[in-house]
């Protein structure tokens, strides 16, 4: 028996990406980086390193974007209660 999974990119999660890139940016231009966490900063580094993906989503592991989407999430909440 053969199946086959349909790997689906919502427009929510790209833009969710496309968003936080953008914030993340920002952040290191106007050089506001000092006033985050550690934890934080590692997470901004994780996402930076991994953000490629977005770019060659036609050969993107559907698991490997799936924890892509996972740790935005997590960086977007974080980024939400520290940038108060």
């Amino acid at each position: 028996m053969n199946t086959t999974f349909e790997f689906e990119v919502h427009t929510e999660e790209l833009n969710l990406v496309s968003n936080l890139k953008n914030q993340i940016d920002e952040i290191y231009q106007k050089q506001a980086i000092f006033g985050l966490s550690l934890e934080t900063l590692e997470l901004t580094r994780r996402f930076s390193a991994t953000y490629p993906i977005v770019e060659n989503l036609d050969e993107v592991n559907p698991t490997e974007f799936n924890k892509f989407v996972s740790l935005s999430k997590h960086l977007e909440r974080n980024l939400l209660q520290e940038l108060k």
